[in-house]
């Protein structure tokens, strides 16, 4: 006796997928921009649109990455205090805006931070704001920063946050926002007590609630802002394997972020788990380019980002090194979420205002869960007809690493007539109902749906 079910094993690829909330990133430029020269990069985001175009990478998917570059649906940028507030109380987010309408253009979306001030030779908090309330020189130089745990440091730049979430708090086209308020553009070295901490956090937390939140990790600042606000956290220095060396210290075991830094930071208490509800954002300490002009150990670096569960790789948009740029996309394809489905099963023939059993297998065959929510959806279409059932109840971002099955009993839709039906499966916004992410196979539509093959309507 002949089965009555259909086994489809849809063929796996490895081809990147321009799947969004992952991978590499674009840094103060995006797609089709022109890169930084050399190994140089600025700490100012993008104020002038339309931005100047590059030489574009050799065909297929990888359309949108200039030479010495890779694909990316991510763009980091990052302002200071100074230029969106330039008079106290009068916001200018403009720059912020028009990034938002280029990655509509550009197939990204925007990761972003707001910076109350630099470094010395980088823009200081504004003028209004260091002529009528506290700030302090900075170490041994004239640079002056607001005083840390002053209530005016907490109270005006809490209420430039609280403004730029009102604007941008769950803008379809923002992925995250990185939370700063302690030291030169936010990343900690400076001492603030954790008390003021926990207040700004909460400032960040009621500004930004549908937003996923990114916090500093180190000097306290991630463990206080997962704990209270949940989220992600990022590292400023990955890579860093810098042999500085000292009359103390040999060059071979100078103190550098990968051995000193990073271990003892990402175990600490509420911190080694983030990667399972938020996603883990590394940025390039120094760039690629100096790591493979010093001889670092690439494989030890991409290593030890594979191990921390890393969504996002932001090498600051300069060339990446000839020879290692393979195994950087290599890299970069792993990061995140990547969905491959196994197998579905289903009955061949069933009767019209009936129901199918339906099963599958699929396998996150990355390192991370997806953080967006998105709903697994089936489609059956026929003719110029289509009819879409979301399965509402799961969430696709409870899938680790590892293998998702599921089994349901599903109606047919009223509206098929007898006859063949086309089956496939996707991951759907669900307002739109369009499909989103791509699964890891050869057999999807260019609409990002996975043909699963047909049955028959009796």
């Amino acid at each position: 006796m002949s089965e009555q079910f259909i086994r489809v094993r849809p063929p796996a690829t490895e081809a990147y997928l321009a799947n969004p909330h992952k991978g590499c990133c674009t840094f103060q430029h995006f797609n089709g921009d022109e890169l930084f020269p050399g190994t140089t990069w600025s700490e100012s985001g993008p104020t002038e649109f339309p931005r100047p175009r590059g030489p574009r990478a050799h065909g297929g998917e990888i359309g949108t990455a200039v030479r010495g570059y890779l694909p990316t649906t991510v763009a980091y940028c990052r302002w200071f205090w100074d230029l969106m507030e330039p008079q106290q109380g009068q916001y200018d987010f403009s720059v912020i805006e028009k990034s938002l309408e280029t990655c509509a253009k550009t197939g990204q979306t925007l990761a972003f931070r707001a910076m109350a001030f630099g470094a010395p030779g980088q823009p200081a908090v504004p003028k209004w704001y260091s002529d009528r309330y506290p700030v302090e020189r900075y170490y041994d130089t004239d640079f002056l920063v607001p005083v840390p745990n002053s209530p005016e440091y907490l109270e005006h730049w809490g209420n430039f946050i609280r403004e730029l979430g009102r604007r941008f708090d769950g803008h379809p086209l923002v992925e995250n926002y990185t939370c700063a308020y302690l030291g030169p553009w936010g990343e900690g070295n400076a001492e603030m007590t954790d008390q003021q901490k926990t207040r700004f956090v909460e400032v960040f937390k009621a500004a930004f609630p549908r937003t996923i939140k990114i916090w500093e990790l180190g000097t306290g600042q991630a463990q206080i802002g997962l704990h209270a606000a949940g989220g992600g956290w990022r590292m400023n220095a990955f890579g860093d394997l810098w042999n500085t060396g000292s009359d103390d210290v040999t060059l071979d075991v100078a103190w550098n972020h990968h051995y000193d830094f990073l271990p003892e930071a990402s175990t600490a208490p509420g911190v080694a788990d983030t990667w399972r509800t938020g996603p883990i954002f590394m940025e390039a300490g120094g760039v690629p380019m100096n790591w493979y002009e010093h001889g670092f150990d690439l494989d030890f670096i991409l290593q030890q980002g594979l191990k921390h569960h890393m969504t996002y790789f932001m090498p600051k948009y300069t060339y990446l090194p000839d020879p290692w740029i393979e195994r950087l996309d290599r890299f970069c394809r792993a990061l995140g979420y990547r969905y491959v489905f196994r197998q579905a099963k289903f009955e061949s023939k069933v009767p019209r205002g009936g129901q199918t059993a339906f099963d599958c297998w699929i396998e996150n065959v990355g390192i991370a869960p997806i953080y967006r929510r998105y709903d697994f959806a089936l489609r059956f279409r026929q003719d110029d007809h289509s009819f879409i059932v979301p399965f509402s109840d799961v969430d696709i971002r409870s899938w680790l690493p590892g293998d998702v099955c599921l089994r349901r009993t599903v109606p047919l839709p009223q509206g098929l007539r007898p006859g063949l039906v086309e089956f496939s499966a996707g991951l759907i916004d669900s307002q739109s109902q369009e499909a989103k992410v791509s699964f890891a196979n050869t057999t999807r539509f260019k609409d990002r749906w996975l043909l699963l093959g047909k049955f028959e309507v009796i």
